[in-house]
């Protein structure tokens, strides 16, 4: 293995900091000439996608044409097509899993975390780091160190592998409350300098045990450089928990299911890498490019996948996005994650979104957690409705807290909410151990 300087800025240069125009070069030759023509061929999904849209990878001579021809897909033709032909995979899958010369091919098979629907199958053929060695290393991650992985669920490349790409070994510890004192053993002991990940579940199985044991978690914590925030957004009162125990956080947010995007030191929007994906995002008509900067839904295309390749996949979820350069110095694109597109509720002309009301939930000490949801049978309501955990009812009973719940929201949003409480446990057990649907239906 090549030995790695320790001082250097950027994991690999080369690629973080490349020209605007050959990043645009390369990602073209990659898009037209490699992977739509493979995935038109041996995807059953695409294949059939495209015919029905009248269209073929020969016809699409640029990137323009691309944008203006390529049909979509979704989630709901995923798992439609799953549903029709009886097909794990959706229709997306390029090799014959049943081809005994490619059984070495499939190094693990993964799955979505399921927060939207059913968890959808996810083979993963890649071996060795994956790009998210260049995330470690912004962290402070270097040769030498020890690295916390704590996931919730088994998804995406071998985040092992890839710790072992920055010359650090990895720390294995579960995202479960009965792993928490291993974890502050651990960061105790070993003194690790990067931890993938934290979520907004596990900050609460931590202040419930740091409360029991009297862990002194500023102590506890102090040899991590950074710590990866991972599966859904953070409300401002955990932000500022997180930090109070000197923990730097880089948020990180799903890049449509084909990958992953990330905080730098500037904390100025997360990072993606156009050599692995490319990324569009498209105005309220859907169809319309977003400017620069501007709120669109995010429509992501892998470049490198090859054994299950989403093509031209509608995530769902509203961001900002801009190619301008980052102060970091690093050149591709930067998305901020805003919301889904599904989550959405309009009251009397005012649209919220679950970010708009997570800040007056947890301004509430009871409900400081943040646990909620919308409840939404469709886009247009009569009512904004939230279901809210709390950990206690509070000195003067449920009655006064849904008073008082209901007041910052009205605040904050400026629409009075019909609010219903319940126990934190209650919202927990409708999720993975990371997240819970924020959305849910009445």
């Amino acid at each position: 293995m090549t030995t790695l300087d320790p001082t250097r800025r950027y994991f690999s240069p080369e690629i973080e900091t490349k020209p605007r125009a050959e990043i645009e070069r390369q990602r073209d030759e990659r898009l037209l000439g490699d992977l739509l023509p493979w995935a038109y061929e041996r995807s059953a999904l695409i294949r059939e996608t495209w015919d029905a849209a009248g269209v073929r990878p020969d016809d699409l001579r640029s990137i323009d044409d691309f944008r203006e021809q390529a049909p979509f897909i979704d989630k709901d033709a995923i798992r439609a097509f799953r549903d029709r032909h009886h097909d794990p995979y959706g229709g997306l899958l390029c090799l014959d899993p049943d081809d005994a010369s490619l059984k070495n091919v499939f190094s693990a098979i993964f799955s979505t975390s399921g927060t939207t629907g059913d968890p959808t199958p996810a083979p993963y053929a890649g071996r060795g780091p994956s790009f998210l060695v260049r995330e470690f290393w912004e962290l402070g991650c270097r040769p030498g160190d020890h690295f916390l992985h704590c996931l919730f669920t088994f998804r995406g490349p071998g985040i092992h592998d890839t710790v072992r790409g920055v010359g650090a070994t990895p720390v294995f510890v579960d995202h479960q409350p009965e792993d928490v004192p291993q974890l502050f053993r651990f960061s105790r002991e070993l003194r690790p300098t990067g931890w993938y990940t934290l979520s907004g579940p596990l900050l609460m199985m931590i202040e419930a045990a740091a409360a029991e044991t009297g862990e002194d978690l500023e102590e506890t914590f102090r040899s991590y450089s950074g710590v990866v925030f991972a599966g859904e957004p953070i409300g401002p009162r955990a932000r500022a928990r997180v930090e109070s125990w000197g923990l730097e956080l880089f948020i990180q947010t799903s890049l449509g299911d084909v990958g992953a995007a990330t905080e730098c030191g500037q904390h100025d929007g997360c990072h993606y890498w156009e050599d692995t994906a490319f990324i569009e995002h498209l105005a309220p008509d859907g169809v319309t490019p977003a400017g620069d900067g501007q709120r669109g839904e995010l429509v992501s295309t892998t470049l490198i996948d090859k054994i299950a390749p989403l093509v031209r996949y509608r995530s769902d979820d509203i961001v900002r996005r801009t190619t301008e350069p980052c102060a970091c110095g690093r050149t591709h694109g930067r998305i901020w994650p805003l919301g889904r597109k599904g989550d959405e509720v309009v009251v009397d002309g005012v649209s919220v979104l679950p970010g708009d009301v997570w800040g007056a939930i947890e301004s509430i000490p009871e409900t400081e957690a943040g646990l909620f949801q919308v409840v939404r049978d469709r886009r247009e309501m009569d009512a904004l409705r939230l279901r809210v955990g709390y950990a206690t009812p509070g000195p003067r009973g449920l009655s006064d807290l849904s008073s008082r719940v209901t007041d910052a929201v009205h605040e904050a949003v400026g629409l009075e909410p019909v609010v219903e409480l319940v126990e934190h446990d209650v919202l927990l057990r409708q999720g993975p151990p990371h997240k819970i649907p924020r959305v849910t239906p009445g």
